[in-house]
């Protein structure tokens, strides 16, 4: 039934609605998670290019390779996840054991010296991106679990995104503290205070989540997953539409990250400081922006919700490239509108994920396949996608950068045409990606309707997929009670 052209579920507050400290508990580890994305793709590359000495190739190739690397693991920590059954649960080992992981990468990252070696860089890089594996994953497959709902579960993942875009958000505050607490400080400096942020992130919120969020029941058995069963899951098309959509929305802002500070700072002429400055916007914006992107995706559905958000971003890239930088109010508010479509596809797209293992969890039962649990798989599938987006960009523009002749150390002279292609770099290929990725999820089959039918076949074949049954009415005080005459 639908009213005001919504589905109950799209309209209503949905009855096993997550309590708001469950759901911050369960979103802190995003907070650390977060904070390192931004350095590892903005900061640490030119880092370790400009100042740490490292060829900009060889800094291109390792943070790269790290990246690809990492990807064909994410498929075994998801089916080592799906059948993990510990004392402590499920999920919770993998977070725990992420959050270590994290601080030990961390540490030889953030406090590297000039000279350096490749191989010291990729160690640590190596185990950095270990625990962001466990934790990332852990935490999304973790959070499939929290509600059933279609609506639910675009405010779950909603909320997720606007943790992590408070993360990323409150990095870029550590070096103008800095500056503050310590006037004269390097940028080497600021490096060194973005990793003590993220040491002494990591755990609290990893302790918070293990010690104040319920993981609900596990839907199935653990079992060996076979190839036959794996290879069903990735071949369905809906998976490949799903992961495709996502890799081109990882790849495009990726681009936009890798060569920011080059973009801003080379081709407009802006001091560092000014262009990190105008990220304060980007991501202010794409966090105030999280609830509308909510409300449309329970109004318009998650997939169309996602192509409106792909078509922002394309056409934003577009408007920095036109706008002029001074006064420096006017490129500050086209960074703030270009950062509203910032934090959309990631909720959107793993509140979708959500929704398709049900329905493949549906799949299987009416096909009389055996029950498996292929939640941490799936999400894992989905993270390998989102490190290829952002190991693409790397690998690819600094290498190309290099052979164009485009010398990134700090304040060095760099011809017309090597601007030209770092402008067409940073705008082109995110606009054309964009479109690409809005084409594709347009027609995404699993709407709040479809999504509300797979439920209740689900519960019918399924008994623990059904939700938990309404408490009884109370029954109706006697008469007497009531100051009444008994009925005769």
């Amino acid at each position: 039934m639908r009213r005001n052209g919504r589905t109950p579920e799209e309209g209503d507050v949905p009855r096993d609605r997550v309590r708001a400290p469950v759901l911050a508990a369960w979103c802190a580890p995003g907070l650390p998670v977060a904070a390192l994305g931004l350095p590892v793709v903005v900061y640490l590359p030119p880092h370790f290019a400009g100042t740490l000495g490292l060829p900009l190739a060889t800094v291109g190739f390792l943070f790269a390779l790290v990246r690809i690397l990492d990807i064909p693991l994410d498929p075994l920590f998801g089916a080592l996840m799906d059948n993990t059954r510990s004392r402590i649960g499920q999920f919770r080992p993998w977070v725990l054991a992420g959050g270590l992981l994290l601080a030990l990468g961390v540490w030889p990252l953030f406090f590297a010296e000039p000279g350096v070696s490749a191989a010291a860089t990729f160690l640590a890089l190596l185990v950095l991106y270990t625990g962001l594996s466990f934790v990332n994953l852990g935490q999304v497959a973790w959070g499939s679990r929290l509600s059933p709902d279609y609506g639910e579960r675009a405010r779950i993942f909603g909320v997720w995104t606007a943790v992590n875009v408070a993360g990323t958000l409150s990095i870029l505050f550590v070096p103008p503290a800095l500056g503050l607490l310590w006037p004269g400080a390097s940028g080497t400096d600021a490096i060194h205070a973005m990793g003590w942020y993220v040491i002494a992130l990591v755990p609290v919120c990893v302790l918070a989540a293990v010690l104040l969020v319920p993981e609900g029941k596990t839907p199935a058995p653990p079992r060996i997953l076979r190839p036959a069963e794996l290879g069903r899951l990735l071949a369905d098309r809906r998976m490949l539409r799903l992961l495709a959509v996502d890799l081109l929305l990882a790849v495009a802002p990726g681009i936009t990250g890798a060569l920011f500070l080059f973009f801003f700072t080379a081709a407009r002429g802006l001091t560092q400081g000014a262009a990190s400055g105008l990220l304060l916007f980007y991501f202010v914006a794409g966090l105030l922006a999280a609830p509308f992107w909510i409300r449309i995706a329970r109004r318009w559905g998650k997939h169309r919700a996602t192509a409106f958000a792909a078509l922002w971003k394309g056409a934003a890239m577009l408007g920095v490239l036109a706008i002029p930088v001074e006064p420096l109010w006017i490129p500050a508010l086209g960074m703030a509108a270009a950062g509203v479509p910032f934090a959309a596809s990631a909720f959107l797209l793993r509140s979708m994920m959500a929704d398709l293992v049900d329905a493949q969890a549906l799949d299987r039962a009416e096909a009389g396949r055996p029950e498996t649990e292929t939640s941490g798989l799936s999400y894992a599938a989905l993270t390998a996608t989102a490190k290829l987006g952002y190991a693409i960009p790397v690998a690819l523009t600094y290498p190309l950068l290099e052979a164009l002749g485009f010398d990134p150390a700090p304040g060095a002279a760099n011809g017309a045409d090597a601007i030209r292609w770092l402008e067409a770099l940073f705008v082109g290929l995110p606009l054309a990606l964009c479109l690409l990725a809005a084409a594709l999820v347009w027609r995404w089959p699993i709407t709040a309707e479809r999504h509300a039918d797979i439920r209740a076949r689900l519960a019918a074949v399924r008994p623990d997929a059904r939700p938990p049954a309404a408490p009884p009415a109370p029954a109706p005080a006697p008469a007497e009670a009531r100051g009444e005459a008994p009925a005769a």
